[in-house]
């Protein structure tokens, strides 16, 4: 399975630049399903986002790729797996070099100081917790239905609003009649197909991933090594006496998930004005906004941007499996 097809054991996927919205069509064979059930069912099968694993070890390389399709950046992800509190997850690329230390003593870090930024992120995630953008959805509706890509029919859930059905929603596709992960489109324009299926304790683990955003090449990911950790050294995870933490109960600079937006109520003399807002809000443990505070754009504007702003909800971010304060800047645009 390949956004092209080179070997007739791939799947040609066109890609997704485009999407138009329907309120009322149906789908041939549609099966409605429940989300939160069939998560729980399908994210201990693939990847290793599950705590019925025995420790692990995992060696990565990744490439990303600029609009152009060149090659922008090139690195090797590592991470050894004890427990969601016990982890070393390192980083070693030309532009980010960084070891996190996780232990019962907290989060503590080495080398950049920054959280990894999307991309970086998404080159685990779509290996260890290919499932990790659908579990922020909330309110949505899942369809079961088939799809079929260069002649190859995959068993598919559709991930939609209530009563707002798309072109190409968010989804999951898998092997007929089984639970292997062969391709998924989460947000926005990505695209993910996944190839060289291994079994790993029992679970389903793509060797060979690629992600493409509105159709054109962003990531590639290629599994060197994937073993078990025979014996849980606690001095493997210890920090090194040069690395800062813990990490505090506020962080900054990291990338949450907005569940629920709304638009700003604009009043009549911002009329034929075109501008953007800028607001630095604090995002609570519950996802909810304690605060928000522009710092940007006209005086109307600026108040009816926080107003709207104060009635997200964000997915609460979590270090080390706990719920932590968020430091983040949004927008509103005028136009």
């Amino acid at each position: 399975m390949a956004p092209a097809a080179k070997a007739d054991s791939e799947i040609a996927v066109p890609p997704a630049t485009s999407e138009t919205i329907n309120l009322h069509a149906k789908k041939n064979k549609e099966v409605r399903i429940n989300l939160a059930t069939w998560l729980d069912k399908e994210t201990p099968l693939n990847g290793l986002q599950s705590t019925e694993v025995s420790p692990w070890h995992i060696v990565l390389r990744y490439d990303q790729f600029d609009e152009d399709g060149d090659n922008v950046h090139s690195g090797v992800y590592e991470e050894f797996w004890a427990s969601p509190e016990k982890y070393k997850r390192i980083y070693k690329s030309d532009n980010f070099n960084q070891t996190d230390y996780a232990s019962d003593r907290g989060l503590f870090r080495r080398g950049d100081q920054q959280w990894p930024d999307p991309a970086e992120s998404q080159v685990r995630a779509e290996i260890i917790a290919p499932f990790s953008y659908a579990a922020t959805l909330q309110g949505f509706l899942a369809t079961s239905i088939e799809r079929t890509f260069s002649g190859y029919t995959l068993q598919c859930v559709l991930i939609e609003r209530n009563s707002v059905i798309v072109s190409d929603p968010t989804q999951y596709c898998f092997e007929p009649g089984s639970s292997i992960l062969r391709y998924s489109r989460g947000f926005g324009w990505y695209q993910t197909v996944y190839n060289r299926i291994a079994s790993f304790q029992g679970h389903h683990l793509a060797q060979d991933v690629e992600v493409t955003k509105a159709g054109k090449p962003y990531l590639k990911m290629s599994v060197e090594t994937i073993e078990l950790i025979s014996h849980v050294n606690e001095a493997d995870f210890a920090p090194p006496t040069d690395a800062a933490g813990p990490i505090a109960e506020r962080v900054s600079g990291v990338h949450p998930v907005p569940i629920k937006t709304s638009y700003p109520v604009w009043s009549a003399s911002l009329r034929g004005q075109q501008f953007s807002v800028k607001v630095d809000i604090v995002i609570g443990k519950n996802g909810r906004v304690m605060s928000a505070h522009a710092v940007s754009g006209p005086a109307e504007g600026q108040k009816a941007c926080e107003k709207a702003v104060k009635k997200w909800i964000y997915s609460p971010y979590l270090v080390l499996d706990k719920p932590v304060e968020v430091e983040e800047q949004v927008g509103c645009t005028h136009q």
